[in-house]
């Protein structure tokens, strides 16, 4: 085991992504001056949330329990012999979806991260945000989700989780009232008749739509719109939500993203922006089958350039995780710009230029925003 002492890594820090490019080949545990980082290696490949039995990691002062006995899901944390949330040691860790190899993060006590200020201009063509609103809440908390959508000046908003009952014609008198320009929605249709499963996707645009088409029995929209005068399709999903990478939920996820990629090889067009919350807490198959080697993914970290987590929820047993993705046409739209949206990495000059919190998007919503900005290029 090769040990790095501490370092300075303002250049090159440490990624909570799972692709341990950052890391020095043989190291397994380092530290900087906030956080201590160590490598983890299970024999067969499975989500440490979700282990048949309990793995026991020691870094820094805490000691973590992946899946711990008597709960078999989840992450505990002890710090000496008291038990704490996992969210006051700081645990971070990727991926979150099933693998043999993972990096782990922990919080360094007594010592802040400090924050930096950040533009939040819209940069290129358009710019696209994918949003879980938790049950509805850009309708249930306007002042916050006015205050939100203002700061980052979205020319395409997916949004995800509409309660059962929010329609087209609320997210347009909200979103009018809230942003310039004269704005289209469509939501996807319920299903079912309980709450969680009468949850609806939608698209919002300031530009012009073409088409709407329902994407039948899931919780999915398709749209295509013109951006500079070239017609490009949007998805806003939410696929199956819960279980690991074995059984009924995973299984679901695959099928309602097989259907997803049939409707884009029906549809035969070179222009493809698609995001929501894939709930990928299984394997990653759901994200590969309509991605298909053909759309690309955009890598978007939250503003400390840190961590890519969309998900956080400091009452679960589950800690932060990427939940939230979005795919593109490479071929024919540039991505020139991507963040994960948490104002709590917002500095206090920022806050007060853009009218926002610190708590804005925890006390939100569960899922914080996925903001992309894209040329076209063909």
């Amino acid at each position: 085991m090769h040990i790095l002492p501490v370092l300075c890594l303002t250049l090159s820090p440490i990624q909570i992504d799972g692709s341990f490019h950052d890391w020095e080949d043989g190291v397994t545990q380092q530290e900087d001056a906030y956080f201590v980082y160590q490598r983890i290696e299970i024999l067969s490949e499975a989500c440490l949330q979700q282990l048949s039995e309990q793995k026991v990691v020691d870094i820094g002062e805490y000691t973590i329990f992946f899946s711990p006995k008597g709960k078999g899901y989840g992450v505990s944390c002890k710090k000496g012999d008291e038990w704490i949330s996992p969210y006051d040691a700081g645990v971070v860790f990727s991926p979150t979806t099933s693998a043999t190899e993972f990096e782990l993060r922990v919080n360094k006590p007594k010592t802040t991260e400090p924050l930096l200020p950040h533009e939040l201009i819209p940069k290129g063509d358009i710019r696209v945000v994918s949003w879980n609103v938790q049950f509805g809440n850009i309708l249930n908390d306007t002042d916050r989700s006015a205050r939100i959508l203002k700061a980052l000046k979205p020319d395409i908003l997916l949004l995800q989780e509409l309660d059962g009952d929010d329609t087209s014609e609320d997210i347009l008198n909200f979103v009018n009232k809230t942003l310039e320009g004269n704005w289209s929605s469509s939501t996807s249709e319920s299903n079912g008749t309980k709450r969680h499963h009468k949850l609806k996707s939608a698209i919002v645009t300031s530009l012009q739509p073409k088409r709407f088409v329902n994407i039948e029995k899931l919780k999915a929209i398709c749209g295509t719109v013109d951006v500079k005068e070239k017609p490009v399709n949007f998805i806003s999903l939410h696929l199956r939500c819960c279980g690991g990478p074995t059984g009924e939920a995973e299984v679901k996820r695959q099928e309602e993203a097989t259907s997803i990629r049939l409707l884009i090889d029906n549809m035969q067009s070179p222009r493809w922006i698609i995001a929501g919350d894939w709930n990928l807490v299984g394997t990653m198959k759901p994200l590969e089958i309509v991605q298909s080697n053909k759309l690309a993914i955009v890598d978007a970290y939250q503003l400390d350039n840190r961590i890519n987590a969309t998900w956080s929820d400091t009452t679960s047993s589950f800690t932060p995780g990427r939940l939230d993705w979005m795919l593109y046409s490479p071929e024919t739209i540039e991505l020139v710009n991507s963040f994960v949206f948490d104002t709590g990495d917002l500095d206090m000059k920022t806050l007060l230029e853009e009218n926002l919190s610190a708590e804005d998007t925890a006390e939100f919503s569960d899922h914080l925003p996925l903001v992309a900005d894209f040329n076209l290029i063909k």
